[in-house]
């Protein structure tokens, strides 16, 4: 599709299962880049690579939920934060105008954002936090997302939006609410793609620069 893919390396202060999830390794605004100040060190190259602005932080990460959902955060382009508010990086909490605070940390990972205004989500919490600040939202089974090492993995994970298309990451076609999905990502004039023929896998999500 056109695209550079950079593939970020494992982050050991996180489960190895996700230590390699964007979604959980980093925040972007749209404007700057926010990672804990030890990933930066130990990707310096890479991030200096990308062009963008890079802030660092040395708040707490660690493997134990709730301390790994730092950067896990959706943020609306008029500066809604959608976040676990305690538990998000002090730095990403100073950079927008209003916080809604959700029960659900891993908000990005489980939060595939098809326009700024529709999101589609495995999450009834989410859901309800969305609908209740004017975004239309798709909640949607979560079984049938595959995340290895772990029961299930999230809609967000297994997404990302590339120009007029929101790609899965495996075969969406298999998900038991597919049909549902390409009636709403078709309403906001996308169309759905899979990326393989494989089970729909949570890998962490995209960040497009």
């Amino acid at each position: 599709m056109g695209y550079e893919i950079v593939k970020m390396p494992s982050f050991d202060k996180l489960q190895q299962g996700v230590s390699t999830h964007v979604d959980m390794l980093l925040f972007f605004d749209g404007d700057s880049i926010v990672t804990h100040v030890d990933y930066y060190n130990e990707n310096k190259g890479i991030f200096d690579s990308l062009g963008v602005n890079v802030i660092t932080t040395d708040e707490c990460v660690e493997k134990a939920y709730p301390n790994d959902i730092l950067f896990n955060c959706i943020l609306t382009n008029n500066k809604v934060l959608f976040a676990k508010k305690d538990c998000a990086s002090r730095l990403i909490r100073e950079r927008v105008e209003r916080i809604v605070d959700v029960k659900q940390g891993y908000t990005a990972c489980s939060t595939c954002r098809v326009s700024d205004d529709a999101f589609i989500t495995t999450d009834m919490g989410l859901y309800k936090a969305y609908t209740a600040n004017n975004i239309d939202c798709l909640l949607v089974e979560k079984e049938g997302i595959s995340l290895p090492g772990y029961d299930c993995g999230f809609v967000g994970g297994a997404s990302v939006v590339l120009d007029d298309s929101v790609c899965f990451f495996g075969d969406v076609t298999e998900h038991k609410d597919y049909k549902n999905i390409v009636s709403f990502v078709e309403k906001y004039g996308k169309k759905v793609v899979s990326l393989s023929n494989e089970k729909l896998t949570d890998i962490g999500g995209s960040v497009v620069l």
